[in-house]
């Protein structure tokens, strides 16, 4: 079938306040490339938000918003098609953006100098929110097992048990790692939560970019999990929409939302913005499935080009297979570099910009992350610069 969707061009960013352009270094811009930092997509944002803001800017009403029923129709009906997943309108909960929702739990769950458990290498601002509130963070580090992280369950439990690490975030897909977590994982996790009365957080934005057949089930659907499971959900990433700070948490028990709604309330809550009510109707449609369908397709195959580079021209790399999220996690230890002689020649001879991979916590040294939602021409020229410069250093033919 004939693309319908332009995710050849990049976005306008010149002259608009991008974070990303503006901290990209003056070499890589003169040399025609772009920054892979960062899980935002390079593409522009949905069609069918874009006319659906354009439509509600256009009425004049910029007002004052609150979610009504058409808003909470729109996601219940998009859980149950896109997610298979039965959401109830009285289980949603808006709010200001993920993170700001992880800082909530944080304080609804914890106190000063408590903890907070993360399996790193992990999204870094769980952490980054845990120290802004004086929470300490408590690491339950990912294995490598046959080429596959796994979760280590008895270092969990042990995490658990100590009565100061009342709340767990969960990463799924999982940032940066790309993987997506099997029921079976989720169904241990939520044992173990509900033996020891942790809540689990668990982070689903990237929830709908997945790849090869692969479903992420909702934490909250896991055998156990119900009473203890905070689900994040977002059009972020899904539509090209990082910058827009709101979230819509999915929260089945009552008790646990009650308690949760005070928290948001009493850290300052108030309406919606107008925007986000349009972009939601919008883009929870049958032309945003489609939108997401072309994306993740296009996304694979910038993943299967990137794979396949490394395997033809440096081996020593590896490349994951991203299961879900557009980002690709890379293993360059098989350079021999230290640290900071990967990052020069990474960052100052290749030009080739990713995320650090010891940003991740534990874990994460000798890896980098690259973002994958990007033209396909920019990461063929990227792909070229890195070769260069490895053929320089005498690690590529």
């Amino acid at each position: 079938m004939k693309q319908k969707f332009d995710f050849d061009t990049l976005a306008e960013r010149e002259g608009v306040g991008c974070m990303k352009l503006l901290e990209t270094p003056e070499a890589v811009r003169k040399a025609g490339l772009i920054s892979f930092a960062g899980a935002e997509a390079d593409f522009k944002t949905a069609p069918a938000i874009i006319d659906g803001i354009v439509r509600r800017a256009q009425g004049g009403f910029l007002g004052y918003t609150v979610p009504d029923e058409a808003y909470f129709s729109a996601i219940c009906h998009w859980m149950k098609k896109e997610r298979r997943w039965q959401v109830e309108p009285e289980w949603i909960v808006p709010t200001g953006g993920t993170i700001r929702s992880v800082a909530a739990a944080i304080r609804m769950t914890t106190q000063p100098g408590e903890g907070i458990i993360v399996q790193p290498p992990v999204y870094y601002r769980y952490k980054q929110a845990a120290d802004r509130i004086g929470r300490k963070t408590i690491y339950n580090p990912l294995k490598m097992v046959g080429g596959r992280y796994e979760m280590d369950f008895e270092n969990l439990e042990h995490c658990m048990e100590d009565s100061k690490n009342r709340l767990m975030i969960l990463c799924n897909p999982h940032n940066p790692i790309g993987q997506v977590w099997s029921p079976d994982h989720l169904a241990k996790v939520a044992r173990l939560a509900r033996r020891y009365g942790v809540t689990v957080f668990s982070d689903e934005i990237f929830a709908e970019t997945v790849y090869n057949g692969h479903i992420v089930q909702p934490y909250s659907e896991a055998p156990d999990a119900w009473e203890h499971a905070i689900v994040s959900t977002s059009l972020g990433k899904a539509f090209s929409l990082t910058g827009v700070n709101y979230a819509n948490l999915i929260i089945p028990d009552k008790t646990l939302r009650e308690a949760f709604i005070a928290q948001r309330n009493a850290d300052h809550y108030g309406s919606i913005e107008p925007l986000i009510h349009a972009a939601l109707l919008s883009a929870y449609t049958n032309e945003g499935a489609r939108w997401v369908k072309e994306m993740n397709d296009y996304v694979l195959e910038n993943i299967r080009l990137v794979r396949r580079f490394f395997s033809e021209h440096l081996p020593q790399v590896r490349a994951f297979e991203s299961e879900g999220a557009f980002v690709l996690w890379i293993d360059w230890r098989g350079l021999g570099l230290t640290a900071e002689s990967l990052h020069v020649f990474l960052e100052e001879q290749a030009l080739f910009l990713t995320d650090r991979g010891e940003e991740y916590g534990p874990g994460g040294e000798g890896f980098t992350r690259m973002n994958m939602a990007s033209p396909h021409a920019e990461v063929q020229k990227a792909l070229n610069s890195l070769l260069s410069a490895a053929r320089i250093r005498g690690f590529a033919q």
